[in-house]
């Protein structure tokens, strides 16, 4: 087996490479999948971008041309994780190399955290330079890859920048229009319960018509930057209360924060609340509310920076 001792550390070499996509949560959106152009594709609305998402280091060397592979991991542990696998396999390049990815996802999958479009885009960004790509190449097939696999609607575009974001027109750039506003925020999330796989809801139409309608109601609310944190929470809010998709215990859990003065909301989509509260006495009865209750906390920050490659360590 080839080690990666035996390659130059440096990323875009033709060897190796590293990048890292943040996580996002999605408070309000409305689906738009009307263009016979997937790039043109994906979602209005909005969400925060986090300051931890996933991590990928990636080794690629040639092998005979249609004879490539993937080979992806979690942690140095072999894991499937589709949506990030199809990203790969349409990356140019990718039939006539050996792709070996490494991935860390630095929050729960599934949860509403954007962590499959952050990993997907994590290891595409790498890959793409590790073979000398362009990183639009990676964009593209992040994009692509959860939209076809029903993943997210606009994690992809979301996440190429920082910031309190919205999402004007659907789509990955210049097709797509996204308004961001830089902060310094803190704030938590608290997940519980099983993972919320996103395909069978977004492949329902039913469904997607639901989530329109909730999202008519507020979308417009949604101000011009720069936006108020607060105000946009509360946008988040609305959606969260009109969608009703917070399962019973859940929804109590919302009631009960609110009720002690803390803004809260539902990430999109997942067992997973976006919770802030203005001063240390509203946090510390916030944490008590969620351990309480069985909901993991994580304290995170609205993050400064988008997708991109980062500097590559020897192991």
């Amino acid at each position: 087996m080839v080690r990666a001792s035996m390659f130059p550390a440096v990323p875009g070499t033709g060897s190796w490479a590293a990048a890292f996509a943040p996580g996002h949560v999605t408070g309000i959106f409305e689906p738009v999948l009307t263009s016979r152009d997937p790039l043109a594709r994906g979602s209005i609305g909005a969400g925060v971008v986090l300051d931890i998402g996933a991590r990928a280091r990636a080794e690629v060397w040639p092998v005979r041309p249609g004879h490539g592979r993937v080979e992806l991991c979690e942690r140095g542990r072999p894991t499937h994780l589709p949506i990030t696998e199809r990203a790969l396999s349409w990356l140019p390049g990718a039939s006539d190399h050996l792709l070996r990815v490494d991935l860390t996802h630095e929050l729960p999958v599934s949860q509403g955290l954007s962590m499959s479009a952050a990993g997907a885009l994590a290891a595409s960004l790498a890959v793409s330079a590790a073979m000398g790509a362009p990183p639009e190449a990676a964009y593209s097939a992040a994009h692509r890859a959860e939209l076809e696999m029903h993943g997210g609607l606009g994690g992809v575009p979301a996440i190429l920048g920082g910031g309190l974001e919205v999402r004007r027109a659907p789509g990955l750039p210049p097709h797509g229009r996204i308004e961001r506003t830089p902060m310094e925020m803190g704030f938590f999330l608290g997940t519980t319960g099983a993972p919320m796989p996103s395909p069978p809801l977004l492949s329902d139409p039913a469904f997607l018509q639901r989530v329109s309608a909730a999202a008519r109601r507020w979308i417009d609310s949604l101000g011009s930057p720069p936006l108020s944190w607060e105000s946009t929470i509360q946008v988040f809010e609305h959606f969260t209360d009109d969608l009703g998709l917070a399962p019973p215990a859940l929804r109590s859990v919302i009631e009960e924060l609110r009720r002690g003065g803390c803004h809260a909301a539902q990430a999109m989509l997942g067992n997973t609340l976006l919770v802030w509260a203005a001063d240390e006495d509203g946090e510390a009865q916030l944490l008590a509310t969620l351990r309480r209750a069985h909901l993991t906390p994580w304290r995170v920050h609205v993050g400064d920076r988008g997708a991109g490659l980062v500097p590559l360590h020897p192991r």
